[in-house]
C-alpha cells in the first residue's frame, strides 16, 4: 500500500471516528434533556392548536380593572359570535374543580395542590375587558393541555385540545357581524395605545 492510499484510508477513519463522536454527543444531549425537550414540544404543539382559534388573535392585551389596577390578558380572539378571552393554564394531573367553589384541587401522584378558583380571575378579566368593548358579546375560557384530566367532569368554559367547538376554529369564524368587528377594532387601536405599565405589575 503506498503512502497516499495509507493517508486517505487515515483521513476516512478520522472523519468516521469525528461522526461517531459527534452522534454520540447528540445522543447523550437528547437523553439528559429528554423531558425538557418533551415539555417544549408539548408547549409548541399547545401553541399551534391555540392559534387555530378564531379567525384573528391578540396577545397580551394590557387593559384597566376599573380599581386603579391592569390585567395583561394572555390571548384573545375574534370569533363569529363573540370575542374569546382565553387564559392557559398549564396543569397537569387530575383536576377536580366546581364552578363556584373558591379552590380547585389538583392531585399528582399521591401529592394534592390547592389553588385558587381561575374562573374568578377569568370572569373579573372579562369584566375588565367590557369596560372597553361595551355590550360585544364577550366569552371567556380556561384552556388545560392534555395533560389535565377531570375525573368528576368541569365546568363548560373549561377546554383543552380535544373539546374545542369546531365553530371556535378558525374556519369557521370568517365574517363576525359588524357590532363585534367594531368592538375588535377598537381593541386593536388600544393595544397600540396602551399607558406604559412598566413601573407597576399587571395583573394576569
Amino acid at each position: 500500500m503506498d503512502l497516499e492510499s495509507i493517508l486517505k484510508k487515515l483521513n476516512l477513519e478520522t472523519e468516521f471516528v469525528a461522526i461517531a463522536i459527534l452522534a454520540f454527543a447528540l445522543v447523550a444531549v437528547l437523553v439528559v434533556n429528554r423531558r425538557r425537550i418533551q415539555s417544549w414540544f408539548r408547549e409548541w404543539r399547545i401553541e399551534r392548536c391555540l392559534d387555530r382559534i378564531g379567525s384573528a388573535q391578540m396577545r397580551d392585551l394590557v387593559c384597566a380593572d376599573g380599581l386603579e389596577g391592569y390585567y395583561k390578558i394572555d390571548r384573545l380572539a375574534l370569533t363569529r359570535d363573540a370575542i374569546l378571552l382565553i387564559s392557559y393554564k398549564p396543569f397537569g394531573g387530575n383536576i377536580y374543580c366546581a364552578e363556584r367553589i373558591s379552590e380547585w384541587t389538583q392531585v399528582i401522584g399521591q401529592k394534592s395542590f390547592k389553588f385558587e378558583n381561575p374562573l374568578f380571575e377569568l370572569e373579573n378579566q372579562v369584566t375588565a375587558l367590557r369596560l372597553l368593548v361595551g355590550d360585544a358579546p364577550l366569552k371567556g375560557y380556561l384552556f388545560f393541555n392534555n395533560s389535565a384530566l377531570f375525573p368528576k367532569g368541569h365546568p363548560d368554559s373549561v377546554l383543552n385540545p380535544d373539546t374545542i367547538p369546531d365553530e371556535l376554529m378558525g374556519e369557521h369564524c370568517e365574517n363576525p357581524n359588524a357590532k363585534i368587528r367594531a368592538a375588535w377594532d377598537l381593541l386593536k387601536a388600544h393595544q397600540t395605545e396602551v399607558p406604559d405599565t412598566s413601573g407597576f405589575s399587571a395583573k394576569t
